[in-house]
Parts: structure tokens; sequence; C-alpha cells
């Protein structure tokens, strides 16, 4: 059938499905960079919302450095994508035109070429191959991207740059945590900043039996309310979430603008419950320890 085609119509037939593809992987890949591009542009706007953990650290310059090498990663991983697209069209392209004249080519011949191809590829540059695919996979792929805040493998950072092989995420100590494509595309995360940065930031603490609970909940809705780094759009809330043998343990729950913020948030109003509870002479946990000091209170016999 197909030595029956005119080549000439073949050829420009074969050219033009290479063209169309061509332009709509170009429209994509270029699509998919300026709303990267654009995005990281928006969140380095205020420096928190890019970091794990808000420091003062850099200076201005610096700052700024940081953010054009992010854009510039992104753009340089599109470019790069691009590329290896537009090769695999002229491959195809070129395949597509030596079918005709495949027949012609002793069986052989051709079995051997394809055992040597296979083998280049699936021995020499399979590790290559599978980063490559998978940065591509995960480029495409909105559940990643620079900027983003993951908790993954007990490491709690945001995603610093994402190569064509390699994800770099910059954790809140400042470490670097480089993953393979091939492994990260295969890995369990919690995404922190899918959909928007806004964080329930919750904090776990004990009280005596003997202790108020009206007044406990007062004091820690008042504590989280009053801390610069909560989010006032909504009320801070207060639970009792169960009756340990000791102690009563107690949730309180505020809104954050980050996850870098929810961070500094629960340090906040950890410290300063301690300071209120010490002041006010609540009973805490831990066989009713005494904050303002001196003898806690003995433990009853039948403990």
């Amino acid at each position: 059938m197909l030595a029956e085609l005119n080549p000439a119509l073949y050829v420009a037939g074969v050219s033009a499905l290479s063209a169309i593809a061509y332009a709509w992987l170009h429209y994509r890949v270029t699509s998919f960079k300026n709303r990267r591009v654009d995005r990281i542009r928006k969140l380095v706007k205020e420096p928190e919302t890019t970091a794990a953990m808000p420091t003062d650290v850099l200076t201005d310059k610096e700052e700024k450095q940081e953010r054009r090498d992010m854009v510039r990663g992104v753009k340089t991983r599109f470019s790069v994508i691009r590329r290896t697209l537009v090769a695999c069209v002229v491959v195809v392209w070129a395949l597509a035109l030596t079918l005709p004249f495949l027949g012609k080519l002793p069986s052989t011949m051709i079995s051997v070429m394809v055992a040597i191809s296979t083998a280049v590829i699936g021995i020499a540059a399979r590790p290559l191959v599978e980063n490559l695919i998978s940065g591509i996979v995960i480029s495409f792929s909105r559940q990643l991207r620079v900027g983003d805040t993951l908790m993954m493998d007990g490491q709690y950072g945001t995603v610093e740059d994402i190569s064509i092989t390699h994800t770099k995420i910059k954790t809140w100590d400042w470490k670097r945590y480089v993953i393979p494509n091939s492994r990260m595309l295969n890995k369990e995360f919690v995404n922190l900043t899918l959909n928007d940065s806004l964080l329930w930031a919750y904090l776990e603490f004990s009280v005596s039996y003997e202790a108020d609970l009206d007044e406990v909940s007062r004091i820690a809705r008042k504590v989280a309310a009053e801390s610069e780094h909560h989010n006032d759009q909504e009320e801070p809330q207060f639970w009792v979430m169960r009756m340990d043998r000791e102690s009563v343990v107690c949730w309180i729950a505020a809104w954050a603008e980050t996850p870098g913020e929810a961070w500094n948030l629960k340090s906040d109003i950890a410290t300063r419950l301690v300071r209120v509870f010490r002041e006010k002479g609540i009973p805490t946990h831990a066989a009713n320890v005494n904050l303002r000091g001196g003898p806690a209170a003995a433990p009853s016999a039948g403990l």
C-alpha cells in the first residue's frame, strides 16, 4: 500500500503532520513555561511564601539573585524539554520518511540495528532516559512546582529547582535534598501549598485535671489571636482532644498565611502559653508540675 503512494505526496503529508506536531508542542511548552514563570514572580514578591522557614539572613541583593535563579531554572528546564520534544519529532519524521523503504532492506540488517539501539538505550542510557522522561512528566504536572512547600521522607522544605534530571528541595535548615526525577515521580508527599498557601496550624498541649478548662480555652484563644503570625480572617479554635491518665490533652488551632508563618505561629503560641500559665498558676501535665516554682503536688497513693 505504501509503495503505491506518490513519493512526493507522501513526503509532503508526513512533513505537514510533523510541522503541525512541532507547532502544537512548541505552543504547549511555551504556555506552561510562561505560567510557571508568572507564578514564581508572583510568589517571590514576598520571600516568606517561598521559604520553609522565614529568615532575614539574605540581603535584598541576594534575595533578588535567588529569584532570578528560580526563574532562570524554570526557563532552562522548559527550553531543554522543548529541544528534546523537537528532537523526538524529527526522529519520528525521519522514521516515517524511511518507512516505505524498510521493506527493501534485508531483515537481518534491520534486526541488528534494532538490537544495537535497544542495547545502547537500555543499558548505557537507561538512568538518563528514565530521569529525562520523569522530568518532563513532573514539569507538566500540577502536583509539584517550584516554590511549593512539601513534607516528604521526614523532610520539610520548599522546591527550589526542578531540573530535567533532578528535583532539589531546600529544607527548613537550608540543606539541599536532591532526588532523581525517576524516584521523585514515585514518591508520596504532602504538598502544603498545592491550591493555596494558607495553613491550619495547631498546637497540642496538656493541663492538669485541676485546671479550669474554660479559663484555659479563653487564654489559648487570646494568645493565638494576639500573635503577629495569625491570619485573623477566622477566630482561633480550642478543643479538648482526650483524657490521659495524668492530664487533659488540648488543641489550639489558628490560620496562618504560609507554612513558614504556621511554624512561627505554633512556636509563638507555645511560648506565650507557658508564660501565661506560669503567671496564672495553671497546673500542667507531668504529675501537676508547678510552673511558679516550689514543690510539686505529690501524687496520690493510688496512682
